[in-house]
């Protein structure tokens, strides 16, 4: 494992060093920064003659505050740069002349228009949502309907993206294995932690979400869905400033939500942070009815489950940027949160047997489910000059779940008479540790070509223990052999990649890519060892085209091979208790799938029209299930499929039909087939659905806007279940006070009550009928205070991201 490590990392720094030899020497170069040493992203760069200022050549600032323009005739010349807010900076007059006209400009500093920034006042609003070619960005801070909600509703009224509420999965485009991102770093959870942070964190301590169905080389092979990055707010002005809000609701139970953010800037340093607090005690119902014919008999189940959840958490964030010069920069951050989750829930189940009332069962049972996390990351980069940068980072995340349960399951016959009582009770504990290293290199090779290499190496460990205890009418606790147990999965990934990005002339643009990665997995126990032991390696190509055909008019090709790797909890093979007649177990035999995904996307201004398809093999479907034979007993746990088909075609808009009317609607249609091996042969399921997304903002006089939003998904897949229809409509009402005394927000969410999640299976040739419905989000009204503090002259931030960009996520999703 580790001369394969060395070999990736030793591949990645060859290339990125090749790149320094390359190319001819064409290009003037340059960094755009402001008085503080930050970058002035999208500045204008142009040359022009010394002569009459006749413009010769123009260009853009990068992200960076880097530019190139390159290709150019001997002559006289000076360069202007330009930005709105800032003074026009003109340079010395310079002549190119002779075989070598390099010139490297080096940092470029503008200077704040003081009159302008005192004068103007900058009221623009960037749109709901923005279509670009390698992604859709919802503008959450933008919204009004957003505001105080949490960022797993945000995601749940994405176009394209659905939320299973009862598997605690996420897809995109009707595919699941979706990676989700927090500035730019995965979460290391398992699917239902995942959920509950994401429930625990408001919206209005969002700026964007950034939903990439196809990522570059740079990032994971991690997987089939793609990425879904959410962007916390920062303030980026000079001095001391931030944000805050406060809000309240009720729906049912109550819900509530404090945040605050800040950020200070003082010569070459910048301390920012975060705080957010979220309580949710919302009442969920949970139906459930299962049909099989055992021993000629046909023996049903029907459970109702009264939920009563209680959600706190809390989640904090502490960085420090450091300008050493202005090629270097050293940055630390510090993550952490806690999310508690407390249920008490009554379950009645009754059993039938031919039609007949048999058993009833009443269970009561109190959970707590609390997750602790703390992480670190150290960041370095270096630029050698515009456009050429050497970036390090190295993170740890620390992880622990408490999870204990107790039931107590009394027993009726069909009469209403007693039976006996007996009582269980279970813990899980989950600590987790993860370390990541990572390099990353991006210089130009000659005057068109752009190179993108690195290397990163992933060293995880995670526990399960597990354990599960009886009484019988209230005597002496006894262990459960079969259901406890403790299981240790140890796990090393290493990676390298290259990409290189080139324009084939003035309207095509093309960008290939190449990552390798290899996984060396172990899971084991004090009683068995090697219950898995995989080493495995492959390749994953990505390539993007872009041909732009008129001014408004582009159309894009993309294609990238993904793989989805078993979870720890997919794989390990314990047994957890859910009720007397339902069990949750791992399975050792699933094996990683692989998926090719193709798309074509057409843009005219703003609108777009996308095709997607993608081939998956060995499909993970979790929580499919089988009947104990002989018994009335259902085991879930997961498995492969053979193969997943999914045809999508998305088409979203934007529309003003007015001045103070704007609109967005987002039409999706998703065809799928799951082909699955069972005892009758290969079986195939096929389900299609449409999902629309739709916004309407009318702009009122005094200061008043109002915000209706709706979402309806018709149906689809989730393994081999069949999803059923459902749907939301969201009313808001904002009212701004005044220059700077915040705004107020007034929310109506799912105001018909139809946001309830149902699936069902019916297994024919089995004999076995399945389904579920969960009724999770009440109608809800909130009100929201916002306001920011301080400084909000805006200057340059520095974009960062971490080494555990694509790491916080692979525990159990």
């Amino acid at each position: 494992m580790k001369d394969c490590l060395l070999r990736v990392l030793m591949t990645g720094l060859v290339l990125g060093f090749i790149s320094l030899t390359l190319g001819a020497q064409t290009n003037l170069t340059g960094r755009v920064s402001d008085e503080t040493h930050q970058p002035v992203p999208f500045a204008n760069v142009l040359l022009l003659s010394s002569s009459d200022s006749s413009l010769v050549k123009g260009g853009v600032a990068g992200d960076d505050g880097g530019f190139t323009l390159s290709t150019l005739d001997g002559g006289s010349y000076f360069l202007k740069v330009m930005m709105v807010g800032y003074l026009d900076h003109d340079s010395e007059i310079f002549v190119l002349e002779g075989s070598s006209r390099d010139r490297d400009f080096g940092e470029i500093i503008l200077h704040e228009d003081a009159v302008m920034m005192d004068e103007v006042q900058v009221v623009a609003k960037k749109a709901l949502f923005e279509q670009k070619v390698d992604r859709m960005v919802v503008n959450v801070a933008s919204s009004i309907t957003m505001s105080g909600t949490n960022a797993l509703e945000v995601l749940e009224r994405s176009p394209g993206v659905l939320v299973n509420r009862q598997s605690n999965t996420i897809s995109v485009s009707g595919k699941s294995g979706v990676v989700v991102m927090i500035n730019g770093r995965i979460n290391y959870m398992p699917a239902e932690a995942v959920t509950q942070l994401l429930e625990g964190m408001s919206a209005d301590n969002i700026e964007r979400l950034e939903i990439m169905t196809t990522p570059p080389a740079g990032l994971d092979a991690e997987g089939n869905a793609g990425y879904i990055n959410i962007i916390l707010k920062k303030n980026i002005g000079d001095g001391f400033n931030g944000g805050y809000a406060l809000g309240l609701g009720y729906g049912k139970g109550a819900t509530g939500n404090a945040n605050l953010n800040f950020n200070y800037r003082k010569g070459k340093s910048n301390l920012y942070g975060d705080y957010g607090y979220f309580h949710e005690s919302q009442e969920q119902t949970f139906e459930f009815y299962r049909r099989i014919m055992l021993n000629g008999e046909q023996l049903e189940t029907e459970t109702v489950s009264d939920r009563f959840p209680e959600r706190n958490n809390h989640t904090a964030r502490l960085g420090l940027d450091y300008q050493v010069n202005d090629k270097f920069i050293i940055g630390g951050l510090l993550s952490g949160y806690n999310t508690k989750w407390v249920m008490d829930a009554t379950n009645v189940a009754n059993l039938s047997s031919d039609g007949v009332l048999d058993t009833v069962i009443t269970v009561d049972n109190h959970e707590l489910n609390e997750w602790k996390h703390l992480g670190g990351n150290i960041n370095l980069q270096y630029s050698f000059a515009a456009n050429k940068s050497l970036s390090m980072d190295v993170d740890y995340l620390s992880y622990l779940d408490n999870n204990p349960t107790d039931y107590n399951n009394h027993y009726e016959d069909g009469e209403g008479n007693y039976l006996f009582e007996n009582y269980t009770r279970s813990t899980k504990m989950t600590p987790i540790e993860i370390k990541v290293g990572k390099i990353d290199y991006v210089a130009p090779i000659g005057t068109k070509l752009k190179l993108e290499t690195g290397v990163k190496g992933t060293i995880s460990s995670f526990t399960n223990d597990v354990g599960v205890e009886y009484s019988n009418d209230g005597q002496a606790w006894v262990e459960d052999p079969e259901l406890t147990a403790k299981y240790e999965l140890d796990e090393a990934i290493a990676a390298g990649y290259v990409s290189l990005e080139a324009p084939i002339d003035q309207k095509t643009n093309i960008k290939a890519g190449l990552r390798y990665e290899y996984t060396d997995s172990n899971l084991g126990s004090e009683e068995e060892q090697n219950i898995v032991d995989r080493q495995f390696g492959s390749f994953f190509p990505t390539f993007y085209i872009s041909r732009k055909l008129n001014e408004s008019s582009t159309l894009n090709f993309v294609y990238g091979k993904r793989i989805t790797r078993p979870t720890f909890n997919d794989m390990a093979p314990f047994v957890i208790f859910l009720d007397p007649y339902t069990f949750f177990s791992g399975n050792p035999a699933v094996q990683p799938a692989i998926s090719n995904n193709f798309e074509v996307g057409y843009t005219y201004k703003s609108a777009l029209l996308s095709l997607k398809y993608g081939i998956e093999d060995s499909t993970i479907a979790n929580y499919q299930s089988e009947i104990i034979e002989g018994t009335n007993k259902q085991l879930l746990y997961s498995e492969n499929l053979k193969q997943t088909k999914t045809l999508s075609l998305t088409v979203s808009f934007p529309l003003t039909p007015v001045s103070w009317w704007n609109m967005y609607v987002n039409v999706s249609g998703v065809l799928q087939e799951a082909q699955k091996y069972d005892e009758f042969g290969l079986q195939s399921y096929t389900a299609g659905n449409i999902s629309a997304y739709t916004s309407q903002t009318f702009t009122l006089p005094k200061t008043f806007t109002l915000e209706v939003t709706g979402m309806y998904v018709s149906g689809g897949l989730f393994g081999i279940f069949a999803l059923k229809p459902f749907g939301s409509v969201n009313v808001g009402l904002q009212k701004k006070l005044g220059e700077n005394g915040g705004a107020l927000r007034l929310v109506a969410d799912n105001i018909f009550n139809t946001m309830n999640y149902r699936d069902e299976l019916n297994l024919e040739e089995q004999q076995q009928y399945y389904s579920a419905e969960l009724q999770f989000s009440q109608p809800t009204l909130k009100l929201t205070y916002t306001r920011n503090f301080g400084n909000q002259k805006v200057t340059g931030v520095r974009k960062r991201a971490t080494g555990a960009e694509e790491e916080r996520k692979r525990i159990n999703n």
